[in-house]
């Protein structure tokens, strides 16, 4: 770690540490300010002799001899400290010139004043480490050191920075102490990691005060000293082993400060604070300041791949400095080697690499704590954050190798806990909150690296039947959706895509409305069953017809439409006709014809297939009452809202003994059943069916899932419907930021709350904002979806109507003219939805002639 430099002892004293640190944070050498300074005046001979010992003056050997000549120095280095602040380096605090002056006057008075005495004497006693040249993320930490040193006390405050081995402690710790020099009159830096060391240290510095020998040791002058001190002081006792190896060596008394750095995370909640990684802008912005270089999107992706630890970063720094590397090469040899290039890099002021910093820490666990390494070894197979380590090891349907020493953990939270304090011990592990681990990606890696192939996939598949087990088995429950939500992360870095996990994975993230993950996940499980069993295999076609659904889903259901369509006729070749697959590819298919703006063909594909479902399933089958529901559907969004509004009085009934009158498949076709009861022209009983409903999904689903979206959606249009314009109008100005922020500003129900904002403030007196409001829509519905796609025309038809409305009819009857025209083409010339169109267009029509 570099020894301790005595820094008061220099003739300069505050002036030269100020010198230091103001040269360090402008990011220029002495001399290169110096050159910068003499080229605002060059023929200036004064000022050549005042720059030609230069040189000493940090260590105040030597002090300026003009000091118009220092100032411009001063003025040179602080423009660059700001211009790097301004490019979001840390810097800290800037003396002004006259300040500058001060402390030059100062120094020269301090030449001839000799330092006599023994004690804390005023002049000051100080051996620091030297300053870091870089930091890191490290701003709000800084502050919060301060505070929980700023209540004034009068027996020592301490406090303990603990974490992980190359996290930046002592760097943190020898920044605040120097930030902080100038109100103590001691502050003194020990090596702390065993006995021994602190024995030297206190050695040295018992010499340092010049105390007098009574026998008691150099501990016991040093604490009497440091009580009878009349200035506060400072002492910082690095690299702790833990709370019972510094019993004895902390003074009890006196103005001071005792900060401790250690690895160990036992000590109590009061003193401690835990060291965390910066975040990845300023482990990016240090690895681009380290070397020099200004690719920060490779900056950015290597700080990622090191978890911004900065031992990591300064060594992966230091590497590619010396071998000439750029950033996105050391990232990509990174990705290929990480083992090699965890060993590669000199960091400047650390002794050892990332690699060898947790090297004692694992080796005295495999000797002592075999529990502790098994966790460890666990946790490197999973995720990095949050893992639930008691609900995986709660009890296993599974069972695991012996020789992997996971069987003595499982159901036992006692083992549990002992193995977790032991790699806390190391902070090798954080804790979050009771029964849930952490662990920095990169003691994973080692971790991992430390076992051989075989058995790195042995603990993966460990970690993966341990994951099996504990989900839960019922996505469609709201109630086991905060430990599906815990467990995702885990299953996708330790389940074989083609796991039956994963499918239940995909099956909760659909439930939950994440389609755009579903699909995502559902791809790769697709692809790994592609690539084992072939194009024609029946796993293969009912994954591929799944990935279809949830790309429809995620808002693609033209695509979604293809694929089906291309899957159907091998389906029907490799299963038949009437296998339960091919039917429910069929179903399928269907649905996404409608989704993708053929509501009246997918209303009569359904109606083809109803009665196959009903001979093969029976007519209270789960899958015949949703493809009664599928079909209910389509003809109320082919513009027959009487005809959907009977069919949902038929089958609902049966639904509800079926599955409950809160299931969510239940409420979302209560959902539709209400809307086509208001389209037919029941208002207020819609309106009290919504209210009922959105209450039931909130219950059931949570106000952020998207079934509550929809029910807020509706219940706002049945406001409307029912006559209060300005209430929906409202409702939905109030439900459009939360579909936006929830689903996403181009997600379906947000597109669609946007467009019923502008349908209702149309409504409610203001046609010209309607108008915008939809031609907003329209943008998106556009360059997203197909021209002839269903909701695409339905926003046209706004578009032409409040154009209209807000005083330009000829515009108006343009828009329904064209729209006419796809709508015969799209629906037919005799389609509900037609004959309204065609009806408008003859009203604006009738109005350009008055």
């Amino acid at each position: 770690m570099g020894g301790v430099a005595v820094g008061d002892g220099r003739r300069g004293g505050e002036f030269a540490v100020r010198l230091a640190a103001l040269v360090q944070e402008s990011g220029l050498t002495l001399e290169r300010a110096a050159a910068r300074t003499m080229a605002r005046r060059p023929r200036d001979a004064s000022w050549t002799v005042t720059f030609r010992q230069i040189s000493a003056w940090q260590n105040g050997d030597h002090l300026p001899g003009a000091e118009a000549a220092f100032l411009t120095l001063v003025r040179v280095l602080t423009e660059h400290a700001r211009g790097r602040a301004r490019r979001g380096h840390q810097v800290g605090e800037l003396l002004d010139e006259p300040g500058w002056a001060r402390l030059l006057r100062q120094a020269r008075g301090r030449r001839a004043t000799a330092d006599t005495g023994g004690g804390v004497r005023r002049s000051g006693v100080f051996g620091l480490k030297p300053r870091p040249l870089r930091l890191a993320g490290r701003a709000a930490l800084l502050t919060r050191l301060h505070h929980a040193f700023a209540e004034p006390s009068d027996t020592p405050v301490q406090i303990v920075l603990h974490g992980l081995g190359g996290i930046g402690k002592t760097s943190l710790a020898v920044e605040f102490a120097h930030r902080v020099r100038s109100g103590h009159g001691l502050i003194w830096h020990f090596a702390a990691e065993d006995h021994t060391a602190l024995a030297g240290g206190f050695a040295a510095l018992a010499v340092r005060l010049r105390l007098a020998d009574d026998g008691g040791g150099p501990v016991a002058q040093v604490h009497t000293a440091l009580a009878e001190a009349d200035r506060p002081w400072l002492l910082v006792l690095d690299n702790v082993t833990d709370h019972t190896a510094i019993r004895g060596w902390l003074p009890a008394a006196g103005p001071g400060k005792l900060l401790i750095t250690s690895r160990s995370a036992h000590w109590p909640l009061a003193l401690g604070i835990e060291v965390t990684p910066p975040d990845i802008s300023a482990a990016a912005r240090f690895l681009l300041d380290r070397t020099g270089q200004d690719d920060g999107v490779a900056a950015a992706a290597v700080a990622t791949e090191l978890g911004a630890l900065p031992l990591a970063l300064e060594q992966a720094g230091a590497f590619i400095s010396t071998a000439g590397l750029s950033l996105a090469e050391y990232l990509d040899g990174l990705r290929a080697r990480r083992d090699v290039l965890l060993e590669r890099g000199e960091p400047y002021d650390y002794a050892g690499s990332v690699a060898s910093t947790w090297t004692l820490a694992f080796q005295r666990l495999e000797r002592d704590a075999p529990d502790a390494i098994a966790l460890l070894r666990l946790l490197s197979r999973l995720a990095p954050d949050d893992v639930p380590i008691r609900t995986l090891l709660a009890g296993r349907r599974t069972s695991l190798p012996d020789s992997l020493g996971l069987t003595g953990l499982a159901g036992d939270p006692i083992r549990i806990a002992e193995a977790v304090a032991e790699l806390r011990r190391y902070s090798l592990v954080a804790s979050p909150e009771p029964g849930v681990l952490s662990v920095h990606r990169l003691v994973q890696a080692v971790t991992a690296d430390r076992m051989s192939p075989a058995a790195r996939e042995a603990w993966r598949a460990a970690a993966a039947a341990l994951i099996e087990d504990a989900l839960p088995g019922r996505p469609d429950l709201v109630a086991n959706w905060p430990l599906y939500a815990r467990l995702v992360p885990h299953a996708h870095v330790a389940l074989e895509p083609s796991a039956p996990g994963m499918r239940e994975i995909v099956d909760y993230l659909a439930a939950g409305g994440d389609y755009r993950t579903a699909a995502r996940v559902q791809g790769e499980i697709h692809a790994d069953i592609l690539g084992r069993l072939g194009p024609e295999h029946p796993d293969t076609l009912t994954a591929a017809a799944l990935r279809a659904v949830r790309i429809g889903q995620a808002g693609d259901p033209a695509t979604a439409r293809d694929l089906l369509a291309a899957l159907l006729p091998i389906r029907e070749r490799v299963s038949g006709g009437e296998h339960p697959d091919t039917l429910w590819l069929a179903e399928a298919h269907a649905e996404q014809i409608g989704q993708s703006g053929s509501p009246g063909i997918a209303r009569d594909r359904a109606l083809e297939l109803l009665p196959l479902r009903e001979r093969i399933s029976g007519p209270d089958d789960r899958d015949t009452i949703r493809l009664a529901h599928q079909i209910a559907f389509w003809t109320g969004q082919a513009g027959d809202a009487e005809a959907a509004r009977v069919r949902y009085e038929e089958f609902l009934p049966r639904m509800e003994r079926i599955w409950g009158a809160e299931h969510p498949d239940t409420l979302s076709a209560r959902d539709q059943y209400a809307r086509f009861l208001g389209e037919s022209g029941a208002a207020e009983a819609a309106l009290k069916a919504c209210m009922s409903l959105l209450s039931a999904h909130e219950r059931v689903s949570g106000p952020d899932h998207p079934d509550t979206l929809w029910a807020r959606s509706n219940l706002a249009f049945r406001v409307g419907e029912a006559g209060d314009p300005a209430g929906a109008r409202d409702l939905y100005a109030a439900l459009v930021p939360d579909c936006e922020r929830i689903s996403g500003p181009e997600s379906h129900v947000a597109l669609v709350a946007r467009i019923f904002l502008a349908h209702w403030t149309g409504e409610a007196g203001d046609p010209v904002a309607a108008r915008d409001q939809s031609e907003a829509v329209l943008a998106v519905r556009v360059r997203r979806f197909a021209p002839d796609h269903f909701d695409t025309l339905v926003v046209r038809e706004y578009v032409a109507r409040w154009t209209g409305e807000a005083g330009d009819p000829h515009a108006a009857a343009s828009g329904y003219a064209a729209l006419l025209t796809d709508m015969e083409r799209v629906f037919g010339p005799e389609a509900a939805l037609t004959r309204r169109v065609r009806d408008r267009l003859a009203y604006w029509r009738s109005r350009t002639r008055l």
